[in-house]
């Protein structure tokens, strides 16, 4: 998409940023799950996620190529994207896999 202003090719790096977290977190959420449909849809989630990484990579140049399996989270970032009070409040499970709360 050629002729895209500064702020416009930033908004997509913000996007892309976000999708990359959802990435990890879903790809760390569906490693922390024993129950295989979970898993399974969990996985899923972080592959839809992934595509949306590549379609926004399309319009932004000099984007990194891919999200690994593991996600593409930044040096320093946490996989999940979690806080440790987050975890600490929950036990360690992510708070999304939290029933009633």
């Amino acid at each position: 998409m050629p002729g895209l202003t500064t702020k416009e090719a930033s908004r997509i790096e913000d996007g892309l940023h976000l999708e990359e977290t959802l990435v990890a977190k879903f790809d760390a959420y569906s490693k922390q799950t024993t129950d295989p449909e979970c898993r399974r849809i969990l996985a899923d989630v972080a592959n839809k996620h992934r595509h949306h990484c590549d379609v926004l990579r399309r319009h932004v140049p000099g984007a990194p190529s891919a999200v690994g399996p593991a996600g593409g989270t930044s040096p320093g970032s946490t996989p999940g994207g979690g806080s440790s009070s987050d975890q600490e409040r929950t036990g360690g499970t992510p708070p999304a896999l939290m029933t009633g709360r």
